[in-house]
């Protein structure tokens, strides 16, 4: 057949439409189903993630408090007299015992010094009266004195024998009244304002002290919880898990951390509440007396699988975690929490400890969904990845 012949040239053209043909439908039916495919597959929702540990959660009393000095004392002359000496200065730390203040001593050494010159003199009696006894005695034994003048003799060296005591007694306090004259710290602590001065004349019925001492280390904090709760503080008292922390009144940090020493013994029944108090080391000296301070008590240290509170999803039913399956998909579990402290949540059931749930991401999610879990070598995690990884090692 030639090849410019009319049957040669229509049956190539027919061939040429036929490919065309095969090719188009190829093309039409590969893209028909590549769209279905894609309109069938949903896109992976990206999250982060934490794992659920097995750990403790402490139960917590907030409430709040004033700091208040375990002791201070305000001092007051025992006795009249003037100013001598003052020992230091307002706002020293001084130790118990330091001396602060001298008073003149001089007529107080003086009622001493007569009292002993007392006694001298009346022990020299006695010892003059007790050989005369003596000599009575021998006498009354050869029947050369009567019986009565050895009782007189006798009665003569008792009165004696008690005027020395008396003088011993007078002694003793003029010796005190002497030793008034020097002022001791009682207590350790920092002193505030004195009222006195080198040659000012103090008396003992004066309403106003000296000067205060006040201590500071160790320190207690006074404050108040619910009367209904004493169960639980008591309790966490003996089991001596009663730790407290005194924190800033804006939350901004903790002062200091100490622990529960006494419980009031009455419920105030105007407002329901009990007075607490917890001591304080306070060799930094973060408190002060009369600090306003939030307070947190620990009452128990509850045990379970922890994750972190923003992991659980809230709704009607009340509260999920999303588990991530091998198959990347989120299966919704219902789970009950029986305390939530720190951002941290414990949770008694619907959770098993090694579970990886949904940390980031609870919003665009529903049971069944499949995921792309954000992390190292992925797509870049949102800021609060940091926050959940944080919280996991909290919940480790």
């Amino acid at each position: 057949m030639s090849l410019r012949s009319p049957a040669f040239i229509w049956t190539a053209v027919i061939v040429v439409l036929a490919g065309a043909a095969v090719l188009w439908f190829r093309n039409g039916h590969t893209g028909s189903d590549s769209v279905a495919a894609s309109s069938q597959a949903p896109e992976a929702v990206p999250v982060t993630t934490v794992v659920a540990r097995t750990g403790s959660v402490p139960r917590i009393i907030a409430g709040i408090g004033v700091v208040t000095p375990l002791q201070s004392v305000t001092l007051r002359p025992r006795i009249d007299g003037q100013v001598e000496e003052i020992n230091f200065a307002e706002g020293d730390i001084v130790k118990a015992g330091d001396v602060l203040i001298r008073l003149d001593p001089r007529s107080l050494q003086a009622t001493l010094d007569g009292a002993r010159a007392k006694k001298a003199q009346d022990e020299a009696l006695l010892g003059n009266a007790r050989a005369d006894l003596d000599r009575y005695a021998a006498l009354a034994d050869k029947k050369v004195v009567s019986s009565q003048d050895l009782d007189s003799k006798t009665s003569a060296v008792r009165q004696l024998e008690a005027t020395v005591a008396a003088d011993e007694a007078s002694i003793s306090s003029a010796e005190t009244q002497l030793s008034y004259a020097t002022i001791r710290a009682p207590i350790g602590g920092l002193t505030g304002f004195k009222t006195a001065s080198v040659g000012s004349i103090v008396t003992q019925g004066a309403t106003d002290g000296l000067l205060t001492i006040t201590q500071l280390d160790p320190v207690g904090v006074v404050f108040v919880a619910p009367g209904d709760r004493f169960r639980e503080i008591r309790g966490a008292l003996k089991d001596g898990i009663a730790d407290v922390e005194a924190i800033a009144t804006d939350g901004s940090h903790v002062l200091a951390r100490g622990k529960l020493t006494l419980m009031d013994n009455l419920v105030n029944a105007s407002n329901g509440s009990i007075r607490l108090r917890a001591n304080f080391d306070n060799g930094a000296g973060t408190l002060w007396p009369g600090l306003p301070v939030a307070t947190r008590l620990t009452v128990a240290n509850e045990k379970g699988v922890v994750v972190p509170d923003k992991a659980l999803a809230r709704g009607v039913d009340g509260l999920a975690a999303y588990v991530i399956g091998p198959d990347n998909k989120a299966t919704r579990h219902k789970v009950t929490v029986s305390v939530t402290t720190d951002g941290m949540a414990l949770v008694t059931a619907g959770l098993s400890d090694g579970q990886t749930i949904v940390f980031d991401g609870l919003g665009q999610i529903a049971d069944g969904s499949t995921v792309h879990i954000l992390g190292p070598g992925n797509t870049q995690p949102p800021a609060d990845q940091a926050v959940a990884a944080s919280g996991s090692a909290a919940a480790r």
